[in-house]
């Protein structure tokens, strides 16, 4: 009988595989196979209920390529409340506007600085962000990602004034993770309203059902309205103010409307959907109102930048929602970390699951994310190539790798632009820019041209993937993006005779971005282990493709300047008067596996530069960073610290997000994807350390499925 059990075990484990495998257990106790998590038990105790009012509360439903931002009422009815602190509204992957350029502004005018360099004049676009001139103020701006259109509320009390969010009583908001739904309850003036909304998960489609007695009064309607692009750099992206600056045409039918949009240049269309009985009444110019004769009323709507069929049915999409959701949290990885009395436990598998749903709602799209996802914009919605292993990293990591692929293949589009930059600069292959839009151009700024640390995150993720998939065909999917990286990374660096040495720099920044002497930067200790890292990286898979080593790459391999230490230190810089610790450098023994590290300088950094136990001035992928860190150096408890401890400042909200620059980005996604990946490396462990758990105290229960180990 044992024997069977056993088997039977081992059957399950093996058709457990296609969901993530069989659950790991730490520490390894002997016996029977352990039994599957309880994946919904796992993320049900961290749903979502909200019963206060808060102007940082909104949340979001939506599928990485639209998401639907909504205050207490699970809509966008109260957006005033929202504004200063987390607007809310509806924000996509394809939603570009540019502004009229009567000028003509290209960044290809723009004056080019020259730094002498040891084999060459290296030459780029000149410009400042503090004191931008016209043109580098019109490009930084533009494209710019804005709003789609707001969906709320309209009610009023019963001598017809207007109800006030504070008028809201007896409240409950609920995010259902499991199923992707959002219910809203509340009371106005004693007569309940339930509110239920939730997006399709792979169109641009999202649904809404109100139940309440006030929609038969007429005392309750729901708003649709459409604003114009803003030239905010964010976190706002609307402008209710120039009615007159863009144009709604609508056709109406029985029970749908189409909306076509334009602003300027940009083109799209709304599909709206209402249940028989409801009517559509234009109140003002881009303004519309849906009445009901009952007391249930249902609209989905779907937005697109072609024409579209009519929208689904919003029963339709609550189903897709609750079917999508219960695959995603089915599939892939998953820690259970319930076994444990340390009340730190509970709060970090909270930040896991809740950034697992979050990124699958901003950052899971077709493009690199801006660092505040679908949420707000930050940077005019443009997205930072810099972050863009910190948004990506995880998903291949937790068994997702499909979600990577989606941003990762456009890369390809990306590369005519990148390698324009690389040949002005004299160089081979593709130059990937900081700050950048769908097209990969590149937008004016002070760093911007000289920042490079974002250039070998390409071969990481593409690695990342071809460690999951193990197949020939990811290899030829990704080849040309990784071959293209390594012959700008080889072709960029410098000979310099005299040290027999190839250097990176002058005319670089630090990672950090706060050494601004960039004529005179010399080799950058982040970079220049991350250069190597990943020329070898590139290396291996032409070997893999059966393909020689380019030797272009082998003797800058070879010929790399050494990492700098001072006084027992990592440095920023190699330059004689940096002399304090890098935070940038923990780097490179945590997201990379420390070649050429000396593991006790990397130490003293990382215990210079952490201030677990303090007050934390913020909560961003620097902290995940020192945290992977600290487990790559057996100092578990640290990591715990830093990924667990009193963020008093600026801790994970009770929605998930947390906070950068509260004026800038109330939310940043950076965080929650360095916590799952810093979380991944800790349960999963790297290569050559991927037993019990390396990276949490022994003394923890640690069980998980569907994790990748990293380099």
């Amino acid at each position: 009988m044992q024997n069977s059990a056993h088997l039977t075990s081992l059957l399950l484990c093996v058709t457990l595989a296609a969901a993530g495998g069989c659950a790991r257990t730490h520490p390894a106790a002997s016996g029977p196979l352990p039994t599957p998590i309880d994946r919904h038990a796992v993320v049900a105790r961290h749903e979502i209920i909200v019963h206060d009012l808060d102007p940082t509360g909104a949340l979001a439903v939506g599928n990485g390529e639209f998401a639907f931002n909504c205050d207490i009422t699970g809509l966008q009815s109260f957006p005033e409340y929202y504004e200063k602190t987390m607007p809310v509204g509806i924000l996509s992957t394809w939603g570009w506007h540019a502004f009229p350029n009567p000028n003509h502004y290209i960044f290809a005018d723009f004056p080019l600085k020259s730094v002498p360099k040891h084999d060459r004049t290296f030459v780029y676009p000149a410009a400042s962000t503090s004191e931008p001139t016209p043109a580098a103020a019109y490009l930084r701006a533009n494209p710019h990602r804005f709003g789609l259109g707001r969906l709320g509320l309209e009610m009023t009390h019963p001598d017809g004034t207007k109800v006030l969010i504070t008028d809201l009583k007896n409240i409950e908001e609920r995010l259902d993770l499991w199923t992707g739904l959002l219910t809203s309850s509340f009371e106005i003036d004693g007569v309940p309203v339930h509110v239920q909304t939730a997006a399709h998960p792979t169109r641009d489609e999202v649904a809404v059902t109100v139940d309440s007695p006030l929609l038969a009064t007429g005392h309750l309607k729901l708003r649709i309205a459409f604003p114009y692009a803003s030239t905010s750099f964010g976190p706002g992206y609307e402008d209710w103010n120039q009615p007159d600056a863009h144009d709604t045409t609508f056709t109406q039918r029985e029970t749908t409307a189409t909306f076509s949009r334009t602003l300027d240049a940009t083109h799209y269309t709304v599909q709206a959907k209402w249940s028989p009985g409801a009517s559509l009444t234009q109140t003002a110019k881009h303004q519309y109102l849906l009445s009901a004769a009952t007391p249930h009323l249902e609209l989905s709507a779907t937005f697109s930048p072609q024409t579209q069929n009519e929208a689904d049915p919003a029963a339709a999409i609550l189903s897709a929602s609750r079917d999508h959701w219960k695959s995603y949290w089915s599939t892939g990885g998953i820690i259970d970390l319930s076994g444990n009395a340390d009340p730190r436990a509970l709060e970090l598998e909270r930040r896991i699951v809740l950034s697992q749903y979050l990124m699958a709602v901003h950052d899971s799209g077709s493009n690199p994310p801006q660092e505040t996802g679908l949420g707000v914009n930050s940077w005019f919605g443009k997205f930072h190539m810099e972050m863009y292993w910190w948004h990506a990293a995880h998903w291949a990591l937790w068994g997702h790798p499909e979600l990577l692929e989606k941003s990762l293949d456009s890369l390809k589009n990306m590369m005519p632009p990148g390698e324009a930059m690389a040949q002005r600069e004299g160089c081979k292959g593709v130059k990937w820019a900081k700050m950048t839009d769908p097209s990969g151009e590149e937008s004016p700024s002070g760093v911007g041209p000289v920042l490079v640390w974002q250039q070998p995150h390409p071969i990481y993720l593409a690695e990342l993937v071809y460690r999951d998939r193990q197949d020939r065909a990811t290899l030829d999917r990704y080849k040309d993006i990784v071959f293209a990286t390594a012959d700008y990374m080889a072709t960029f660096v410098d000979y310099d005779a005299a040290r027999q040495q190839y250097v990176l720099g002058p005319g670089v920044s630090s990672a950090d971005e706060k050494h601004t002497d960039y004529i005179h930067n010399l080799n950058p200790t982040l970079e220049l282990g991350y250069w190597k890292w990943a020329l070898k990286t590139a290396q291996q898979w032409r070997v893999r493709l059966n393909l020689p080593p380019d030797p272009l790459w082998d003797k800058v391999i070879a010929g790399l300047a050494p990492l700098t230490t001072r006084n027992g230190i990592y440095p920023a810089l190699e330059l004689p008067e940096e002399n304090k610790p890098s935070t940038m450098t923990t780097f490179l023994l945590g997201v990379l596996p420390g070649d050429g590290v000396e593991p006790e300088a990397m130490r003293r950094t990382l215990h210079a530069v952490s201030k677990t136990g303090t007050v934390q001035a913020s909560v961003t992928w620097g902290t995940a960073m020192m945290a992977m860190c600290a487990a790559r150096l057996n100092e578990p408890d640290k990591a715990l610290d830093l990924l667990v401890g009193k963020y008093e400042k600026n801790p994970f909200m009770p929605s998930g997000y947390t906070v950068r620059r509260p004026e800038q980005t109330p939310m940043y996604m950076p965080a929650n994807g360095g916590w799952l990946s810093a979380v991944a490396l800790m349960a999963a462990g790297w290569d050559g350390h991927t037993d019990g758990a390396p990276g949490f105290p022994k003394s923890w229960k640690v069980r998980s499925e569907g994790l990748h180990p990293m380099p």
